[in-house]
């Protein structure tokens, strides 16, 4: 058994709780999802009180929890607790080969926005990439890049952990944030309106439940 993780902020213990309930395809007890998330009871109970005010999940006979529609608790999480609009950001220029560095890259990173979505929709992408990574000095420095205000490498140092959740990996091992992460980000950087990425991104997850949301 996992004990709950110690002084969790209570953006930390919503932004869980939400990556839970939208990561896999699951009914919950509160007990359920204290061990999952790792969030404080107290934190879980209050999050699951507000969500049902919200309607965005329902309480049925037995305690247990549900989710009606991720699509619409996923919107409403990435309105309200935007995680890359509240990150550290910076600009970089990097190397031709970043993505082979990424690659086999020993660093704590997940690559987000378009370029991950690109990897399930296969949707064209624009030039930047965005990459978390806590350390953007450090990664700047073991991935060869250089400082650039108009680079086309973001580095994003979020403030909660929850962004490395249920990373995937490509099959040339470039490590991606997980499904429901990079949704979210598509849709707080464009201020919650679709665009082309989104949409397509959003059209995959509905289609291909079993492949991220299980």
């Amino acid at each position: 058994m996992t004990d709950p993780l110690p002084e969790m902020s209570a953006e930390e213990s919503s932004a869980r709780v939400i990556r839970a309930l939208l990561d896999y395809r699951s009914i919950w007890t509160t007990h359920d999802l204290v061990e999952l998330s790792q969030a404080p009871s107290v934190d879980v109970r209050r999050i699951i009180d507000d969500l049902q005010a919200e309607s965005l999940i329902e309480r049925r006979r037995g305690g247990i929890i549900a989710v009606p529609d991720w699509s619409l608790l996923l919107s409403r999480w990435a309105a309200n607790s935007p995680v890359l609009t509240t990150s550290q950001l910076s600009r970089w220029k990097a190397p031709k080969d970043l993505f082979d560095r990424l690659a086999t890259s020993p660093l704590k990173y997940a690559l987000t926005s378009e370029h991950a979505a690109a990897f399930w929709t296969a949707t064209p992408t624009a030039n930047n990439a965005l990459i978390y990574t806590p350390d953007a000095q450090s990664a700047a420095t073991a991935w060869r890049l250089t400082p650039a205000p108009r680079g086309d490498i973001v580095l994003a140092e979020p403030p909660l952990d929850v962004v490395y959740l249920r990373r995937r990996s490509t099959p040339t091992g470039l490590r991606l944030a997980a499904p429901a992460q990079v949704l979210a980000d598509l849709l707080s950087t464009s201020n919650g309106r679709p665009t082309p990425v989104s949409t397509n991104l959003t059209n995959w997850m509905h289609a291909h439940l079993f492949e991220w949301r299980y």
